[in-house]
């Protein structure tokens, strides 16, 4: 529908809000970062941490609309309490999830470090896709008809947990360490990783973000989703292993050639296998 004299305030309203909710996101990640980030952005043209503030910025986005499009109320003063409270949850738990992925996923070494001092690209992929799979996880649960939040927490908490969980698979299923590839700068395995991290944040978001009817069917219809998701990944990659680039092994290009290319495919295949993922499940 388009913008109408009738509606043109109330979309206003919300913009408004977006962009309030935009604006405190920044000032935490600015308030709690241990670096200028300002500087770090401007002055040293730090591109390691600018793929990481826009995976940010893309999360909070992703909470946003989830929050926006979700359940609402008649009175406008109540959509906008609601709307705006709920996305300041989102914004905080997105800086969790940040807290989350330097400790349990990429634990080996310092995030900071990587990003600040060597602007290790590799690194602010991940990060960035962590924001954006905890953003999408954080929007779908608090898009939940039925739910609240202690039902969008414990959603949150099974995301990062499913994340986790992806993070361990991945490292098993190749033959080359993933972390000791990202720590050396091996942008092309940063961009891999991430894929496959975005891809379970699209799932996992589908499955929150239905109406709630208990812990059990949720939970279970949950985890059969992921388990169904965790298997097509292999697939995936077997299949772009062995039909994308039939002439060259991923593993190779990856580790050894530190090829961008092939990440940056793996990358864009594992999302668009997600996303058709996604929708098979809706219309099933």
């Amino acid at each position: 529908m388009f913008l109408n004299p009738d509606n043109l305030l109330n979309a206003g309203s919300f913009l408004l809000l977006y962009i309030i909710t935009f604006l405190i996101g920044k000032g935490i990640k600015t308030a709690i970062s241990p670096y200028n980030l300002n500087k770090e952005l401007t002055e040293k043209n730090n591109i390691a941490l600018a793929i990481s503030t826009a995976g940010y910025f893309i999360g909070i986005t992703a909470v946003y609309v989830g929050v926006y499009d979700g359940p609402n109320f008649d009175s406008w003063l109540m959509n906008v309490v609601h709307i705006g409270g709920y996305s300041l949850l989102g914004v905080v738990l997105i800086n969790v999830s940040r807290f989350i992925n330097d400790k349990l996923i990429l634990y080996k070494f310092s995030n900071n470090k990587e990003i600040i001092e060597d602007q290790n690209m590799g690194t602010g992929f991940v990060q960035a896709a962590s924001y954006i799979a905890s953003g999408l996880i954080i929007g779908g649960a608090l898009h939940s008809e039925g739910g609240n939040i202690i039902t969008s927490l414990a959603f949150f908490i099974f995301g990062q947990i499913c994340l986790i969980l992806f993070a361990l698979l991945y490292d098993w299923l190749t033959p080359y360490s993933v972390h000791g590839e990202i720590e050396n700068e091996n942008t092309a395995a940063g961009l891999g990783f991430s894929g496959g991290f975005i891809a379970i944040g699209i799932i996992v978001m589908k499955g929150v973000s239905g109406k709630f009817i208990s812990w059990t069917d949720n939970l279970s219809n949950l985890a059969f989703n992921i388990e169904i998701l965790f298997i097509y990944l292999i697939f995936v990659r077997f299949f772009f292993d062995k039909v994308i680039i039939p002439n060259a092994d991923l593993n190779k290009q990856i580790a050894v050639k530190k090829s961008i290319s092939a990440g940056l495919l793996e990358f864009i295949i594992s999302i668009s296998f997600s996303i058709t993922l996604f929708y098979i499940i809706n219309h099933t």
